[in-house]
């Protein structure tokens, strides 16, 4: 009976390794043929929308914006290897692990695909992308809420629909009203819920001074 449920173990973990292998050399091959192409070329596809161009502004934001986004979003960003699971704040999903689930599922849900967006995140994205590359990624395809039906990818785009005007004209607090949606586009969004917005802002600024510290690694609303 020992010798069978052994080799019943042993087949699992064979059957998973393989599994596994599988997943990792595909997502290298999509990273290398598909999403480096893409950035060269500036356009990408997202959503199953069509082929559409994107705008590289890693470059040209801010570095405190840049700081920002981080410091909010994945604090330990140019540290980890695509998946952090011990900072405060952090969330459950790294910046690595959020352009994965953009860009490498066609209908993302929790469960076996968390382990699978892990694996491509930790293997193949953080080996691959650079974290700049990363981060322009992120900056492009994180979806920002919907006006009319519509649906906003990237902060571009979200700029020119909250704002009518490009990302880089913003004020800081436009800025940081944008980066509030993040983490619930809905709850949070400046057009429907304008009050949400102001107070997520305010509470985004007591981590950015330090006033307030993230407790542990789900403390995303700063309570």
């Amino acid at each position: 009976m020992l010798k069978k449920s052994l080799i019943i173990i042993l087949s699992s973990i064979i059957v998973l390794m393989i599994l596994f292998t599988c997943i990792i050399f595909n997502a290298k091959e999509y990273t290398q043929n598909t999403i480096l192409t893409d950035l060269k070329l500036k356009k990408w596809r997202i959503y199953n929308q069509k082929t559409r161009e994107i705008n590289i502004i890693d470059s040209n934001l801010p570095n405190k914006w840049k700081n920002w986004l981080i410091k909010i979003q994945d604090p330990d960003f140019y540290n980890h290897n695509g998946v952090d699971l011990n900072t405060a704040g952090a969330g459950l999903t790294t910046i690595t692990q959020s352009i994965v689930k953009k860009l490498y599922f066609k209908n993302f849900k929790p469960g076996y695909r968390k382990i699978k967006q892990s694996l491509i995140a930790y293997f193949v994205v953080n080996k691959i992308l650079s974290k700049s590359e990363q981060l322009t990624i992120f900056l492009n395809v994180s979806y920002m809420g919907n006006i009319h039906g519509k649906y906003i990818i990237g902060f571009e785009n979200a700029a020119q629909a909250y704002f009518q005007k490009p990302l880089l004209k913003l004020n800081d607090d436009q800025y940081l009203s944008l980066l509030a949606m993040l983490i619930n586009s809905k709850k949070f969004n400046i057009k429907k819920y304008p009050k949400n917005n102001k107070q997520r802002v305010k509470r985004i600024k007591k981590v950015l001074s330090g006033e307030y510290i993230p407790k542990n690694l789900t403390d995303l609303y700063y309570y």
